[in-house]
């Protein structure tokens, strides 16, 4: 009779299995979070540019409005860019276990921003 309990048996296949699982809910976590938080820069970003666009349709902008319109719409840009590439980090060949991401923009100061206010931070 054998001492060994066969039902107890962990392959390294098995060890393996489990290591790339929990590697993949990592980069499916990390990515989900970048995703996140470029649909809510994305959001607050086209917010400003929307509430400056008003006030160009009214007549009631100032050079500088139109100065900070111009240059978010370049900021926005680059974060849709940013996005876009995130979908396609899954189809990298070394995905999940070592994924290549793009760049995040930088995050623009938006004084007039609700969720600055809001959270204190002006």
């Amino acid at each position: 009779m054998s001492n060994i309990d066969w039902s107890r048996l962990i392959t390294a296949e098995m060890k393996a299995a489990v290591i790339a699982s929990e590697q993949l809910a990592l980069a499916k976590a990390e990515l989900s979070a970048r995703n996140g938080g470029a649909a809510v820069q994305i959001a607050r970003i086209q917010d400003r540019i929307d509430t400056i666009g008003f006030g160009i349709e009214v007549g009631e902008s100032t050079e500088e409005d139109e100065a900070e319109q111009a240059a978010l719409l370049i900021n926005l840009k680059a974060w849709k860019t940013y996005k876009f590439a995130l979908g396609k980090v899954t189809v990298q060949p070394t995905w999940y276990a070592a994924p290549v991401w793009p760049v995040e923009p930088v995050v623009p100061v938006i004084v007039a921003d609700p969720q600055t206010v809001a959270a204190g931070l002006t």
